[in-house]
């Protein structure tokens, strides 16, 4: 293989070399993406498969950037290129939709300065490498890799640091930063199944200043808290939460308050495939795309499995969240409760009755009784395990499930579940029950005060 530094030249009057253009900062820029990837891999140790590839692609871009510095050639460029193209491929899947069958990158996240930095050295590693193979060897002035050196070290430098130190959780808000929240969402006061009125809401404990640190710690680890989408996101100091997992919630959050308006109007969820199961009665109505439900999709924004509606007074509905499904698995299969940890809750209706309607679609009709029996229809399967994302208030936190009748199973005891209040308003059935009127066809008809159903309705 030639050397770098062989067969001296002159070009007008001046010594040069026979070199690669761009291999040496290639080579420095692929050892920077290595060095970062590096430092990230210890923190993702609880996804033992996502870390040996961090680990996997710290190696190849330490080896092919050191192989670019002590023997370069055209065809180390292309390796160089291939292995940080590969990277930098694999970081903006993550950033737009996420990889679902990689544990811990299925769901997509923002953009963040170390990943960012780590993005950017691989990139310049690409353009350096693919620029070396491209022209080939040729006589130059010697290069100068100090000035390089520097600036991909004022990058990578402070990207392993916080990388090492702050994993995915570095820029998502928490309770002393400013959350992105999306204006367009829907911040009515709703009363229905899964919404509460502002004036429930406690105000934010984050604005008191008189709190000392310790007082702070402890108000921070009460989960679950109350849940206001104008405030910031708050899901730190919960116990047992690891700072990834923690940025997964957070990031989950963002990206449904930012996305789920869309469904504001019934009518474009409706163009877009949901069907209404027809529990309105309730005062909070779910709308389900069947041919999701059981995709590869995982807690994906842009295609919630179910959307939540709060039926209003005039018989409107107001978008209020976004009830994401699994595929059919246990609701302790660990691929949901590693997600963001004691911070969620899967839990299963597996309690609902359901019979067609005079279209054949299917609808809930009721529940079972203590016997697990449907007395009109059949008892659903009830296998794909779910968790609720809210856009409103809910003093339950933002991944409270719906209470009382109806409120489904969860794989741990209702003591230990996270996703309820355990609070007064717990207790009282959220389906209300409405007794049949006696019927006679000599009387004027009476079809009147049944929750959920509109005058048109009636």
């Amino acid at each position: 293989m030639t050397s770098a530094t062989t067969d001296s030249h002159q070009i007008d009057g001046t010594a040069t070399v026979r070199r690669l253009p761009g291999i040496a900062f290639a080579g420095i820029a692929s050892f920077g993406a290595g060095a970062v990837h590096a430092a990230a891999a210890g923190i993702h140790a609880e996804h033992p498969q996502l870390a040996r590839l961090f680990v996997g692609i710290a190696a190849l871009q330490l080896a092919a950037g050191l192989a670019a510095l002590l023997r370069p050639s055209r065809l180390v460029g292309w390796i160089v290129a291939v292995i940080n193209g590969v990277a930098v491929g694999g970081w903006l899947t993550t950033r737009i939709a996420g990889i679902s069958w990689i544990d811990g990158l299925g769901v997509r996240e923002a953009p963040q300065f170390a990943d960012a930095a780590c993005a950017a050295l691989g990139a310049a590693a690409v353009g350096a490498a693919l620029a070396a193979a491209l022209v080939g060897w040729r006589a130059a002035h010697p290069v100068r890799l100090g000035l390089p050196s520097l600036v991909i070290a004022a990058l990578a430098v402070p990207a392993m640091m916080m990388s090492g130190t702050h994993a995915h959780a570095a820029g998502h808000p928490t309770s002393t930063a400013s959350a992105a929240v999306d204006e367009s969402a829907s911040h009515h006061d709703t009363t229905g199944v899964g919404a509460a009125t502002t004036d429930t809401m406690p105000h934010d404990h984050a604005t008191d200043t008189t709190d000392t640190t310790d007082t702070t710690v402890a108000a921070n680890a009460a989960w679950p808290r109350a849940w206001d989408p104008t405030q910031p996101i708050d899901l730190a100091g919960v116990a047992g939460v690891t700072p990834e997992q923690e940025a997964r919630a957070v990031a989950l959050v963002e990206a449904t308050l930012r996305d789920l308006p869309r469904y504001a109007d019934t009518a474009v969820a409706s163009a877009d495939g949901y069907t209404s199961i027809g529990d309105g009665v309730t005062g909070t109505e779910h709308y389900i795309k069947n041919s999701i439900v059981n995709d590869d999709a995982f807690l994906d924004s842009t295609a919630p499995e179910s959307l939540v509606y709060n039926v209003e007074a005039d018989g409107s509905r107001t978008l209020t969240g976004a009830m994401y499904l699994s595929d059919a698995r246990p609701a302790d299969d660990p691929k949901l409760t590693d997600f963001a940890g004691p911070l969620m809750t899967w839990h299963l209706h597996d309690n609902l009755c359901w019979a067609p309607n005079a279209e054949g679609v299917m609808k809930i009709v009721g529940l079972t009784d203590a016997n697990g029996v449907c007395a009109r229809g059949e008892k659903g399967a009830g296998a794909n395990p779910m968790v609720h994302v809210w856009i409103v208030p809910h003093p339950c936190g933002v991944f409270a499930a719906l209470e009382g009748v109806g409120a489904g199973t969860a794989a741990v005891s209702e003591e230990q579940r996270v996703d309820t209040c355990h609070e007064a308003h717990n207790d009282e059935a959220t389906m209300p029950t409405i007794e049949p009127k006696p019927y006679d066809p000599t009387l004027p008809i009476d079809l009147s005060g049944t929750p959920g159903v509109t005058p048109q309705q009636q």
